[in-house]
């Protein structure tokens, strides 16, 4: 980290730098990228997925021939991509997945379409028509619609037409069971029958068809994976246990840090400035907010499938903007405190553009990033396996991350740099140094703001509900150290670098053509490309930086502060 008053380097061991990056790298592309080696290969798509516009029209050709009635217009369709994410952590969780692939998933795949087609002629009325996303099969579907026929006919008469219907559907009527029977949670007017197959079984999943009537008429069919109640008992627990480490160990901790932050901002004002981080502040929250947005189809799908209550909805969204945009004014004043806290004690984690040596410093503080970030995606791949051998942690799918269900897909890697610069600025930038005068111990300083933003990535499935914890313990203490010995621009590239990484991978793994794989891989050149832009821009401003009078000129124009520093140990 620089001092005060020196011209801008970064001193670097390269050789057991670039050494154990290229180890990480190594790591990372044999057992995250390549298939053949990687523990998660069978997640990744095997064909292409049909288009939406595909999946739209093999609807519509589906719902107008199974209701003649059906008047339907694409133009108010709604796709979506949907998953099975409790079977298929079932089964990831208890080693079937395999075995799941080569029996059942062509026909009962466990990630799909869902098509949502509204009546263009009679309100409250839709139909939901789910396809196989690779062939683009239908393999289960549901109409909502008024009673047009009163029930007439009892249970058990229910029950024989169920399995009926089944029989037709291809499935043995003799091997069919009958498991129950339940009105509709939304509509009341409709009954679902339920029926297990005993002929198609892995672990102690078994097939179930759920058939729903609507008076007489059979109005739905649903065939899936039942999934055993103590595994749903344990999910929901890890999730419980998930929301009270998101809502009391980050939000609550990362709301007292902002108001820290405001404190620290105006105490140690005549240190820093109030100009500094507001372009930075106000990217991390354009972003953070257009990618809520982008996710809206996902948000829309968790509804369910009929015709719904949208002031929820909307309170929901409108509540998501406002913590989106405090959380924004929160990384402003870090951006302002931390570098308050820090230029008092004479030392310059953050430089300004008019320092000598700026622009050579962004673009090797990109390098270190790249490197940097090699190092950390090697060490979370070892991380990941050694907890699964451990403690046997394992992730299951979820709709509301896919990039499937974004409205702009292409655009999701840009959430890397809200990442970076929204979660470096508070717990890096502010909150270690901010600790350190608490605590007077670095390490310590390091590990309590890194504890609250490991507690804000819970929510993701992965289980048990700690294991991201403790992955994410030792990621943020590698950022720590990247921040104090390279400095807060470096740990900057270093996070974008890493995420920028990993949501690439998203794009290139969609197989949609040459256009997202190239695409993906820009975004992982982008930080590159920025460090490139930044120093071109410095040295056309500065064309004489290190000639002696030019560092006179740039001195004078940003006085530093003398105090003399105060050692981190």
């Amino acid at each position: 980290m620089n001092h005060l008053g020196n011209r801008l380097q970064l001193i670097v061991n390269r050789k057991a730098l670039l050494i154990t990056g290229l180890i990480g790298f190594l790591i990372f592309v044999l057992l995250q990228v390549v298939p053949a080696f990687s523990p998660q290969a069978l997640d990744f798509q095997q064909h292409a997925a049909i288009s939406k516009d595909e999946a739209v029209q093999k609807a519509i050709d589906f719902t107008e021939q199974k209701w003649s009635f059906a008047k339907v217009d694409p133009a108010h369709s709604n796709v979506s991509y949907a998953t099975d994410s409790e079977l298929y952590g079932y089964l990831v969780a208890n080693k079937l997945l395999e075995k799941y692939h080569d029996t059942f998933k062509k026909k009962y795949p466990y990630e799909y379409y869902r098509v949502e087609l509204p009546d263009v002629d009679k309100t409250m009325m839709s139909y939901y028509v789910y396809l196989d996303m690779q062939t683009g099969k239908v393999i289960s579907w549901s109409g909502y619609f008024p009673l047009a026929v009163p029930m007439q006919t009892t249970t058990d008469e229910k029950i024989e037409k169920a399995k009926v219907f089944a029989a037709e559907q291809g499935y043995d009527k003799n091997m069919l069971t009958f498991k129950g029977s339940r009105e509709d949670r939304k509509l009341s007017d409709r009954v679902e029958i339920l029926l297990e197959d005993t002929t198609r079984q892995v672990g102690d999943s078994r097939l179930n068809l759920t058939i729903g009537f609507t008076g007489d008429t059979v109005s739905s069919f649903t065939p899936s994976f039942s999934v055993p109640e103590s595994h749903l008992q344990y999910v929901n627990q890890q999730k419980k246990n998930a929301n009270w480490m998101t809502g009391l160990g980050f939000y609550l901790l990362t709301l007292v840090l902002s108001i820290l932050a405001i404190v620290y901002s105006a105490l140690k004002r005549r240190y820093t400035s109030f100009k500094r981080g507001i372009f930075l502040a106000m990217l991390y929250t354009g972003l953070n907010l257009f990618s809520y947005f982008n996710m809206m189809p996902a948000l829309k799908a968790m509804t369910g499938d009929a015709p719904f209550n949208h002031s929820l909805f909307i309170a929901t969204t409108i509540l998501q903007c406002i913590i989106t945009v405090i959380m924004g004014i929160g990384t402003y004043f870090s951006f302002v405190g931390g570098d308050g806290l820090w230029r008092e004690r004479g030392l310059n984690p953050w430089p300004r553009f008019r320092e000598p040596g700026y622009g050579d410093y962004i673009f090797r503080s990109m390098g270190v990033g790249y490197i940097t970030a090699f190092i950390l995606l090697g060490l979370q791949v070892v991380i990941y396996i050694t907890l699964s051998l451990t403690i046997g942690t394992w992730s299951t799918t979820d709709a509301t991350q896919s990039t499937y269900n974004m409205v702009y897909p292409l655009l999701f890697p840009l959430m890397a740099w809200v990442a970076g610069i929204g979660e470096e600025a508070t717990y890096r930038l502010f909150g270690i140094i901010m600790l350190k005068k608490i605590v007077r111990n670095t390490f310590l300083a390091c590990l309590i703001p890194t504890l609250i933003w490991a507690f804000g990535h819970t929510l993701y499935p992965i289980y048990p509900t700690y294991s991201r914890p403790i992955e994410l313990i030792f990621l943020g203490l590698g950022f720590s150290f990247i921040f104090l010995r390279y400095g807060f621009i470096t740990a900057v590239f270093a996070h974008v670098i890493f995420d920028s990484i990993g949501m690439g991978m998203s794009l290139v793994f969609m197989q949609n053509g040459p256009t997202y794989t190239l695409i993906g891989l820009g975004y992982m050149i982008l930080p590159a490309i920025v460090a490139w832009v930044i120093r071109f821009f410095y040295r056309f401003r500065y064309p004489h930086d290190g000639k002696p009078e030019q560092q006179k000129e740039q001195q004078k124009e940003e006085p530093y502060i003398t105090t003399p520093p105060e050692a981190l140990v």
